[in-house]
């Protein structure tokens, strides 16, 4: 089968990066192919290409229709084939997006494929670390650790060092969710030096929301325990980066912004802290990322009540532990719980 010339011009504007085009070009190519016996073979691959570019879009509720509707489609043709491979790429940009939008159900069912041996190494990799999120959203840290050990096993079967300091970025971050800090700043002070690197490039992009990731996580770990000067010094380690327009993804900029807040709040700066994390809350809830919309809605009902206003927080907290039941993610709803039962006993 010869692919219509739409189709190829589609394909050729995506392996350029021209998101306006792909998008301007798929519900027409669509039309075209889908009720052409020959051609309908790749309407999966231009739902596949759709949704991968709606992805770097941040159009994530979008995207994953996409993304979903072209991998239940997929099938063994030999024209389909010649487009996606065996469509691991694809189906790892939905897992990613599964565990942004709290879809864990969902993102569990994807990764039990994706790490079966005969997958790629590469998907075998991406995907174990997208269990060890999982793991630690469920605080299972004891998982984690030994998932962790598989990723790294992985990354060296690769010969990658990229790769090999990602999956340390991880345990980094495994680390400060795990109440471990001193560990934690001394594994993410490495991997900084690594991967917070400004530049052009989806390399340098790819490896500068690693570092995000890592140093908003563990800062706002490290000022919750105490360590100001620790969360401090993860949040200057972007500096350079966010400063230059960082890694082009609006998440990243809610997870910055979210950090500063934070760290502020519990440096005693309580009046700086409330715009930055009511912020983070707005860009996550306009993305769709409900884990970190709740995460935000959860700090600032934190905020208030340090700032005394014990009437204003409990709306807060209770939206926050809505969010969190619907996650089905029982650590934060028991310390909502904890807080709103300390909230009723003050006097």
């Amino acid at each position: 089968m010869i692919p219509v010339a739409s189709y190829r011009a589609l394909r050729a504007a995506f392996d350029r990066g021209d998101a306006e085009a792909v998008l301007g070009q798929a519900q027409a190519v669509l039309d075209q192919i889908e009720d052409d016996p020959i051609q309908q073979e790749l309407v999966p691959a231009v739902l596949l290409l759709a949704g991968a570019t709606l992805a770097g879009a941040e159009r994530y509720g979008d995207a994953l229709a996409y993304l979903q509707r072209g991998r239940q489609l997929s099938g063994d043709g030999p024209g389909l084939a010649r487009e996606i491979g065996t469509g691991e790429s694809f189906w790892l940009v939905e897992l990613d997006l599964l565990l942004l939008t709290g879809r864990y159900r969902q993102a569990w069912d994807l990764v039990v494929p994706l790490t079966e041996p005969e997958r790629a190494v590469q998907s075998r990799l991406a995907a174990t670390r997208a269990h060890v999120s999982l793991a630690v959203t469920y605080a299972d840290f004891d998982r984690a650790y030994q998932l962790l050990n598989t990723a790294a096993g992985l990354a060296q079967q690769l010969r990658s060092r990229p790769q090999e300091v990602a999956v340390d970025a991880d345990r980094a971050v495994v680390l400060a969710r795990h109440g471990r800090l001193t560990e934690a700043a001394r594994l993410a002070d490495a991997v900084l030096a690594l991967l917070a690197r400004p530049g052009p490039g989806a390399r340098l992009a790819w490896a500068t929301a690693q570092a995000v990731t890592v140093a908003t996580t563990v800062a706002r770990m490290a000022a919750a325990g105490g360590e100001v000067s620790t969360a401090e010094r993860m949040l200057a380690t972007l500096g350079p980066v966010m400063s230059t327009g960082g890694t082009g993804r609006t998440f990243d900029t809610g997870q910055y912004a979210l950090a500063r807040g934070t760290v502020w709040r519990d440096s005693g700066l309580l009046t700086e802290a409330e715009e930055p994390i009511a912020a983070a809350r707005r860009t996550f809830l306009h993305l769709g990322c409900a884990p970190a919309a709740a995460q935000a809605q959860l700090d600032e009902a934190r905020l208030a009540v340090l700032r005394g206003y014990g009437a204003s927080a409990r709306p807060l907290f209770d939206r926050a532990r809505t969010e969190f039941a619907a996650l089905g993610v029982s650590r934060e709803v028991a310390e909502i719980d904890a807080a709103l039962g300390a909230i009723d006993a003050s006097p």
